[in-house]
């Protein structure tokens, strides 16, 4: 029996070695000096991804071991040997490759190729001959396989597992500080009044625009399930994202404050790591503060609001077969994400049984709600991110192509060189067709809502449950942008709210001019605290009258030409019936009423030069109050 054991190991180690320099090269063409995220954390997310491929790596050599019965053992192991050298061999012949094409790009210079192989053919070549001319003789090897297995690879699985045990660890050592903070702040409240408090059920639907939803007007009957519940809801039809960007807005949304206040303007800068937000106000007034995303940008572990949750975080887009690692604190990160998404093409295996993708779908994440619902104590304030209809505009059967009469992935095929920047007007038809995808997407969430609330309100809990339905940002298909975050056009910035208070039976419409921001103080109002200062918001109610207020946004930029843009490019503020778009970097404006242009086709800003320098003016006061050490500057040329 021991020998057979003995076998598989021998099988295995040369296996394990192959994995691990295919996970180190990749692992260095990943690295970026520009991510958010420390150094540690991103160790440990990679660490976790190739866990999981030596996982897949062991479970691939039973097959050949299971087979030793059949073959002589001697051969086996030669065949075997063979094998993971030629892997080796092809790996690094691939990684060269790659090497050479990335430098091409860099030098852009066409003739770089030719040199840099001829030069490589050469330096073979010599290798070759002398090799030829001196056959080495095996005492003589500097460097064997097996030297690399102990002096290389094992060291690197020690030192890979003691940072995922540590980072365990640490994130345990965390949500202990963030329970007992719980323990220890809520005897000071009245314990009768603090249990008597409603849940709070907030749900993010990622790059939801208001435009393509029948509950506000569209032609198709994208929300019918929305248009129901909002019967006996709250509806604002003039709602705004305060950044065309996940990470920036759903900081805005959880701490009440402006990104000019809260400091991260683009996905680019650091975490939001103050405990003014949201999760620790209720947290210390006795909520059990809980989080499900779907998606990496979503996380609360990049939002920098994990020292806040109470229960800990549930990322819906597990990923790994090893995902329960995501359960102990080990979170996705820009790094690892990008290292999964290479290795996910050589293996589409590696997140079984789940889905080898980057998101959790909104049938997933919805279900998992349920039971984290079913098991949260009261009071809790409950998180929920969903993916849909954020690209990609993937369905399943029934809502699969029933607008669109192009699949998908035809589409895709199309256009996919010009996601989240401008396209060329002859692949209209093609965006088009895509917004057809965008549509089906919406209606198949508009479905999964309708059976995640439903569900709520069957149990005891939902007559003391706040429900608030919102949007992240919007989607572009039109003015020759696809996707978001550049553009601060209606269709990037305008998405629903649907505030649905405890025991609430009429519908209401609000036609008021709201933001992100005011969500969190509208939430801490409605659980009757204290809205505190440093909320950049304002809490919402259909039965006062609000007085106008300016809404200023900010857009994300993705990286063009190689290069980062860490701040915002373009600035926008809404000042009643109009709209002022800055191009901060043409100093550009245009300028629209969006009472008489809901299309914005009509720039007004040559002939209302005074009302564009009135909301110009607004603009720079607000650039001027500024509080976090990272500003963003904006020039307008007026002339």
């Amino acid at each position: 029996m021991t020998s057979i054991f003995r076998l598989y190991g021998k099988l295995l180690q040369p296996w394990i070695s192959v994995a691990a320099y295919f996970w180190m090269l990749e692992v260095t063409f990943c690295f970026a000096f520009n991510d958010p995220e420390p150094f540690l954390d991103r160790a440990a997310d990679c660490s976790a991804i190739l866990w999981t491929l030596l996982f897949w790596v062991a479970g691939v050599v039973m097959v050949p071991w299971l087979s030793a019965p059949i073959f002589d053992r001697t051969i086996l192991l030669a065949i075997n040997g063979y094998a993971s050298t030629a892997a080796l061999v092809v790996i690094t012949a691939l990684a060269f490759a790659r090497w050479l094409f990335n430098w091409a790009a860099v030098v852009s210079e066409p003739s770089t190729i030719t040199y840099i192989l001829i030069g490589a053919s050469l330096v073979l070549a010599i290798w070759v001959w002398l090799r030829w001319k001196r056959p080495p003789q095996r005492d003589g090897v500097a460097f064997s396989l097996n030297d690399a297995w102990y002096f290389c690879v094992l060291p690197i699985l020690v030192v890979s597992a003691t940072i995922i045990g540590f980072k365990v660890a640490s994130h345990q050592k965390l949500l202990n500080a963030s329970r007992a903070s719980l323990s220890r702040n809520s005897p000071s409240l009245d314990q009768q009044k603090a249990a008597g408090r409603p849940n709070v059920v907030l749900i993010v639907a990622d790059a939801l625009r208001a435009q393509n939803m029948s509950l506000y007007g569209y032609a198709r009957k994208t929300t019918p399930f929305l248009e129901s519940f909002a019967q006996q809801s709250s509806v604002y039809t003039q709602m705004y994202s305060n950044s065309t960007s996940t990470r920036t807005s759903l900081t805005s949304i959880l701490s009440g404050k402006h990104p000019f206040s809260h400091g991260r303007l683009t996905k680019f800068l650091p975490a939001y790591d103050s405990p003014e937000n949201l999760l620790a106000l209720l947290r210390d007034y006795g909520y059990t503060t809980a989080a499900i995303t779907s998606n990496s940008d979503a996380t609360f572990y990049l939002l920098g609001l994990v020292p806040y949750l109470v229960h800990g975080e549930y990322p819906n887009f597990r990923r790994l077969t090893l995902s329960w690692l995501r359960d102990l604190g080990v979170y996705p990160t820009s790094m690892g994400t990008r290292l999964y998404d290479e290795l996910a093409r050589f293996f589409p295996f590696l997140g079984f049984p789940h889905e080898t993708m980057g998101y959790g779908s909104a049938e997933a994440t919805l279900q998992r709600a349920n039971q984290l619902i079913a098991t949260l104590p009261q009071p809790y304030f409950l998180f929920i991110h969903i993916h849909e209809p954020h690209n990609p505009y993937e369905t399943p059967v029934p809502f699969r192509n029933k607008y669109a009469k192009l699949s998908y992935r035809d589409v895709e095929r199309k256009i996919s060189s010009d996601y989240y920047g401008r396209y060329k007007t002859e692949l209209q038809s093609f965006v088009d067709a895509h917004r057809d995808h965008y549509d089906e997407a919406i209606e198949y969430l508009d479905s999964e809502l309708a059976k995640f609330l439903q569900s709520v309100n069957q149990t005891s809990k939902s007559d003391n449950t706040m429900l608030v339905l919102t949007g992240d940002h919007g989607e572009s298909f039109e003015r020759g942008f696809l996707n978001h975050g550049e553009d601060l056009y209606e269709s990037s910035i305008h998405v629903p709210l649907i505030i649905k208070s405890p025991n609430q039976r009429d519908g209401e419409r609000s036609s008021t001019a709201v933001q992100s921001i005011d969500l969190a103080p509208t939430v801490v109002q409605a659980l009757g605290l204290a809205v505190p200062s440093w909320m950049d918001g304002v809490p919402l109610s259909l039965r006062q009258s609000a007085e106008p207020r300016e809404i200023v946004i900010v857009n994300y930029r993705d990286p063009s030409e190689k290069k980062i843009h860490d701040r915002p490019t373009k600035l926008a503020i809404r000042w009643r019936q109009h709209k002022l778009i800055v191009n901060c970097d043409v100093q550009r404006a245009e300028l629209y009423d969006l009472d008489q242009d809901i299309g914005e086709r009509v720039d007004l800003s040559a002939r209302e030069n005074a009302l564009t320098n009135e909301l110009w003016k607004k603009l720079k006061q607000r650039l001027a109050k500024q509080t976090q050490a990272v500003k963003m500057a904006c020039a307008l040329n007026t002339q």
